[in-house]
């Protein structure tokens, strides 16, 4: 095995690991909430999306000289305004999913461990938590050799689950229409597909080298999503219309407690990847763009999301659908304006070439589903009816 060869898959294991996470056991609970139909439908547009995210990201990184991360980037290439914006939206959406990660990941833990030392889900969580940030302070290198393991022992435990849940798909619980709620898909696939806190290490692990970082994130992405879709619709395709927003509920309640086992196996998994992974992407904001301290870019990256856990809503698919749709939206209409100033400067030797215009369209959608998604959060909180929702 080559350098190069090796280099490339860890890269691509990377971005697989990223974008399996939390918002993934969302996605069979969204798809049941709409249908097949409209389901399909969000992934293809939402994946199209989420592609050129990566590809976007994948360029800035291309022509900037220095290890700066979104903030940086946009504040370099956009302008100071735009790197405030750009800067909150990112944080803040990180500092999200790591909650998220933190209630469900807690909640899979205690399903694995429980029954063996007992115990409150709470203390679970608490110590998962913990446990993760101590990790996040010890750099790269030691969370890439993590990542490749888990992302390893991740495959193997969607082959497991696959192999025992797609016997029991029904084509009956697979309704084309439903529209209880079609919008909530939006931000939660949104969520689910993205894996912009891990292009840029993706080319740490390249260290450097742009010959195959396109191909690398192309193929991480493809697969990603690909894990994603099949998990999704073999899930909502055995439980129908008892399918829970956390998954594992809805599998133990029709195929027993063995597939809840390996669905919490996989969900620990695909978790503490992701927590890792925004942790680390988090504290290099701090330290590369903010120019603070180690220790200071670190408390800021794991402290909040502890803090945030003991006040916040413990729903993680409300909390990533909001997050999804808020401030990812933000964030990738950053990255998109990124991108069309990296091309307008013809930063980069051989240019991805999107044409401007379809990358307009790409935040016109994106910004539709900010206004959207905060019009529908202002109208729940006021108690007031929303048409169409």
């Amino acid at each position: 095995m080559t350098k190069e060869f090796k280099q490339f898959w860890l890269s691509v294991t990377l971005l697989i690991g990223t974008i399996i996470g939390v918002g993934i056991f969302g996605v069979p609970y969204a798809i049941s909430r709409v249908g097949v139909v409209a389901a399909v439908i969000y992934f293809v547009a939402l994946g199209g999306v989420m592609m050129l995210q990566h590809l976007f990201m994948t360029e800035a990184a291309m022509a900037c000289p220095d290890k700066q991360r979104l903030p940086g980037l946009v504040g370099r290439y956009v302008g100071p305004r735009a790197r405030w914006i750009a800067a909150v939206a990112n944080i803040v959406q990180l500092w999200a999913g790591m909650v998220a990660y933190i209630i469900v990941g807690g909640e899979f833990l205690s399903v694995l461990l429980q029954p063996v030392l007992g115990g409150e889900t709470f203390r679970y969580q608490i110590a998962w938590a913990l446990a993760a940030s101590l990790v996040v302070y010890f750099g790269m290198k030691f969370l890439t050799k993590l990542g490749f393991v888990t992302v390893t022992a991740l495959v193997a435990a969607f082959v497991l689950i696959f192999v025992k849940a797609v016997p029991a798909v029904r084509a009956a619980n697979l309704v084309p229409f439903n529209l209880a709620d079609v919008f909530l898909p939006y931000g939660v696939i949104l969520f689910s597909l993205g894996g912009l806190p891990a292009i840029l290490e993706m080319e740490d692990v390249l260290e450097g080298k742009h010959e195959r970082y396109r191909l690398a994130v192309v193929v991480g992405s493809l697969i990603g999503a690909a894990l994603t879709i099949a998990f999704g619709f073999i899930v909502y395709g055995v439980t129908g219309p008892a399918t829970s927003e956390d998954t594992v509920t809805g599998l133990k309640a029709v195929l027993g407690g063995n597939i809840a086992f390996f669905a919490a196996l996989l969900g620990f998994l695909a978790i503490m990847n992701c927590f890792l992974r925004i942790g680390m992407n988090l504290k290099y904001t701090f330290r590369y763009d903010f120019k603070l301290h180690r220790l200071t870019s670190w408390l800021l990256a794991v402290a909040p999301p502890l803090i945030i856990f003991f006040v916040s809503t413990k729903s993680f698919v409300a909390m990533i659908s909001f997050s999804g749709a808020v401030f990812g939206g933000i964030s990738a209409v950053m990255v998109s304006l990124l991108y069309l100033s990296v091309a307008r400067q013809k930063l980069v030797k051989e240019p991805l070439g999107v044409p401007p215009a379809l990358v307009y369209v790409v935040i016109a959608v994106l910004v539709s589903g900010v206004v959207y998604q905060l019009s529908r959060s202002a109208a729940n909180l006021l108690k007031m009816p929303l048409i169409g929702g």
